[in-house]
């Protein structure tokens, strides 16, 4: 994923009750030296509710995401 994508999340697991539908700029994205995988930081186009309060950006594994628009 690039920089600018559109995303939406679409994992499975924790994060999904949170996050599941919502979409995302991608900020950045990096691969994990240890684990080989990618990651992405994103900031999500409205603020999504997590845990006490809301969140504007997460980093988390790219393939959570699926690509809307490049």
């Amino acid at each position: 994923m690039n920089r600018g994508n559109i995303v939406m999340f679409t994992g499975q697991g924790v994060y999904a009750k949170y996050f599941f539908g919502q979409f995302a700029v991608v900020m950045s994205s990096s691969i994990s030296k240890s684990s080989k995988k990618e990651f992405v930081r994103v900031e999500w186009l409205s603020p999504v509710k997590y845990n006490e309060g809301h969140t504007t950006t997460s980093d988390l594994l790219a393939d959570k995401f699926t690509l809307v628009v490049k």
